[in-house]
Parts: C-alpha cells; sequence; structure tokens
C-alpha cells in the first residue's frame, strides 16, 4: 500500500510521482513502463520512489485513489449537505472528469478502467466510515450510485465527451431521482 502522506512537502512529492507515472502512460504502455525509466524521466533516485511507493501499482493506486478524492472534493465545495448532491456538485463532478481526461485516457488505453471502479468502493466505504449506520439496502444503493455513476464518465469518456457537463448533470439528476424513489420504496 501505498504512505499515507502527513506533511505539504510529501503529498507534493507524492503526487510529482503520480503525475509522471501518469504522463508516462500517456507515451507507453503501463505494463512496459519500468520503475528505472519512471525515475529517470523524473529525475529522482529510485529510493524516493520506494519512500512513498512499494510498487508501481501502488503508485496507480494511488493516483486513482488521489483522484477521486478530489473529485469529492471539489463536487462537495459549497455543499449545504442533505440526502443528495445538488445540481452546482453534479455540475462539478462532470466537470471535474471532463478536465482530467488525460487519466481516463491513460486508464482507457492501458485496459485499466475496472481499477477505477474498483477504488470508487474503497472511496464509498471510507466516507461510510464517518456516517451513521445505515442498513443494508441504503448501502446497496450507494454502491450502486456511485458505480453507476463512474460506469458513466467512462462511457461518456470513451465516446468522446459528446454530451456537455451540464447535459450529463441533468441526466444524473434524472437517475438520482428515480433511485430516489427506489430507495423509498425499499425503506417502506
Amino acid at each position: 500500500m501505498y504512505k499515507i502522506c502527513h506533511t505539504e512537502e510529501s503529498t507534493r512529492r507524492q503526487r510529482m510521482l503520480e503525475q509522471g507515472l501518469l504522463e508516462a502512460m500517456g507515451h507507453h504502455p503501463y505494463k512496459k513502463i519500468t520503475l528505472m525509466e519512471l525515475c529517470r524521466q523524473l529525475d529522482v533516485p529510485r529510493k524516493t520512489f520506494y519512500r512513498y511507493f512499494p510498487t508501481k501499482e501502488d503508485c496507480l493506486l494511488a493516483l486513482i485513489d488521489h483522484a477521486l478524492a478530489d473529485c469529492n472534493d471539489v463536487a462537495l465545495t459549497g455543499w449545504t449537505g442533505g440526502e443528495t448532491l445538488d445540481r452546482q456538485a453534479q455540475l462539478r463532478f462532470f466537470r471535474y472528469w471532463a478536465e482530467n481526461r488525460a487519466l481516463l485516457d491513460a486508464l482507457r488505453n492501458n485496459s485499466l478502467q475496472h481499477i477505477l471502479l474498483e477504488r470508487t468502493t474503497v472511496i464509498v466505504d471510507r466516507m461510510k466510515e464517518n456516517a451513521p449506520p445505515r442498513s443494508f439496502a441504503v448501502e446497496q444503493v450507494e454502491y450502486f450510485i456511485a458505480h453507476g455513476l463512474m460506469t458513466t464518465v467512462l462511457r461518456w469518456h470513451q465516446y468522446g465527451f459528446q454530451s456537455t457537463p451540464e447535459e450529463m448533470a441533468a441526466v444524473f439528476e434524472e437517475l438520482l431521482g428515480a433511485a430516489r424513489v427506489s430507495l423509498s420504496r425499499l425503506l417502506l
């Protein structure tokens, strides 16, 4: 597992390594990227890489986890709470992914999109740690929505972002409304 950084400087270094991997994935297949080449490209000793990541795979997981966390931070900025995300939060979510196309490109070009979906579960689990207990049915709906949303982002990217973030937010709002109705039926 990758290191959890506690200082601004170590966070900056870790993110620099992650971005280096992302950049390398834009030019070379992920499987062919070696740590030696990556460290040479970033002009850092391998010892520095190992200070943050035991393996190249851990660097990729950190890159994805940090992108998901950044997306949550962006989407939830100004959100006042409540049951569902408001339209502005949904719009910020879709804008985030449109602006971070390089990560989606790298994952698609290396057939690694499944890792984004797997890490979505990790993020939902972390968010649940601080939330009040919910019923099993409610938790399953949360996973369903999170995975459905990330799958929608991957398909939207696959087809070249043909819809605007505003259009995607409107569609998501409709889907979320339908999920809310279904959830209320489950809870009756």
